[in-house]
């Protein structure tokens, strides 16, 4: 983790570095996730031998700096480090043994997103924005969390390899003034290509024990990881 943290700050040292050099754009952002089931694929439903998991996001939130600088009159280049930390209700049910219970828990990740970017201009210091691309995400680490009645109901969370790859496709307005720098608020969407972890619940209490056999055999949650943000942006005057 230490090696991958490392090599995160040197990428983002060297856009800084060459960012400089084309007098780029520097700016911070703030991206709340919006927890809607529509557009949050991690709302999962699973059932076992009578135990019902419901998997529910919580609010959550990114944010982080970015850098934009002009490729030619058409594109430009964003990059970006985000601290992303997303929330989760884990609810446990099962109506043969009378229980009832949920688990908190939280899944922290940073990630660098690689954009192309083209804008229409609407009026003298409006903008339409539309940018694609591509995120490498490293999450931080597995999760261990209890539930809040029962100290034998936990849900462990493996993540993938320590992170995984997303696309993603944002559209937004921008207000740019040379004086007082460029606002800007649009939505974004971050769809990784494949599941980003899976989580293992278990449950022990007297003599009702579920899930504790071989690890390759246990019953799991995927956790999908897709989502879509509202996106808060501030680009220091150049």
């Amino acid at each position: 983790m230490k090696d991958k943290l490392i090599i995160l700050i040197l990428v983002i040292t060297n856009f800084i570095s060459y960012g400089q050099e084309q007098k780029a754009s520097f700016g911070i952002q703030y991206k709340p996730i919006i927890p809607l089931k529509y557009f949050n694929s991690s709302y999962q439903n699973s059932s076992q031998l009578g135990y019902d998991f419901k998997l529910n996001p919580r609010y959550s939130n990114t944010f982080g700096m970015i850098i934009r600088y002009k490729i030619n009159k058409t594109f430009w280049f964003e990059n970006a480090l985000n601290y992303t930390n997303r929330n989760y209700k884990l609810e446990l049910e099962n109506n043969n043994i009378n229980i009832n219970d949920y688990n908190n828990f939280n899944i922290r990740s940073y990630e660098i997103p690689l954009q192309i970017l083209t804008y229409i201009r609407i009026s003298n210091l409006w903008f339409v924005n539309a940018a694609f691309g591509a995120s490498q995400t490293i999450l931080a680490s597995d999760v261990q969390s209890f539930g809040n009645n029962f100290n034998g109901f936990q849900q462990n969370f493996y993540r993938k390899s320590g992170g995984y790859r997303a696309l993603l496709a944002n559209l937004g307005m921008e207000y740019r003034n040379q004086m007082k720098g460029h606002y800007y608020a649009g939505i974004s969407l971050h769809f990784p290509f494949s599941e980003t972890g899976r989580i293992y619940p278990e449950f022990s209490e007297g003599n009702n024990i579920f899930n504790d056999g071989n690890f390759n055999d246990k019953f799991f949650i995927e956790v999908p990881g897709s989502y879509v943000t509202l996106d808060l942006r501030y680009f220091f005057p150049n």
